[in-house]
């Protein structure tokens, strides 16, 4: 029967091997505050949101989102615009583009929160907590 012996080859190949695998381990730990990004429809299913990162001024990260897709994008043969925006000077904005999430950042395991939802049906906007269910 043989005897296994540990060489220093097979002690650095070991090392080497655990030390990937914490490389591995805290890249899927950092990818939950991530779990946002992509293009979520809209519960009512009538638009869909792009939702991305970006760095803010600190250095932390921040997300967005923009209206990229809706279900009806027209009315009368003209794009939706921001109609009922309170701002009158914003209401000729085509809803197809518009940034409704801004100012979130990753809070804890799939929860953002600091940022801003803006509403378009109403004109309004809110600060909200997004929340991965």
């Amino acid at each position: 029967m043989a005897t296994a012996r540990l060489t220093p080859k097979l002690v650095l190949c070991g090392l080497s091997l655990a030390f990937a695998m914490l490389v591995i381990q805290a890249s899927q730990a950092a990818a939950p505050q991530d779990a946002i990004l992509g293009t979520w429809l809209t519960e009512d299913g009538q638009s869909k949101v792009d939702v991305v990162s970006d760095k803010a001024a600190d250095g932390s990260t921040i997300y967005s989102g923009k209206v990229s897709w809706l279900k009806e994008p027209t009315r009368d043969g003209e794009p939706v615009h921001d109609a009922k925006n309170e701002n009158a000077a914003l209401r000729d904005r085509p809803i197809l583009g518009l940034e409704i999430l801004s100012g979130f950042k990753s809070t804890g395991p799939a929860t953002w929160a600091g940022g801003e939802l803006y509403a378009p049906r109403n004109g309004k906007s809110f600060p909200a907590v997004l929340t991965l269910t």
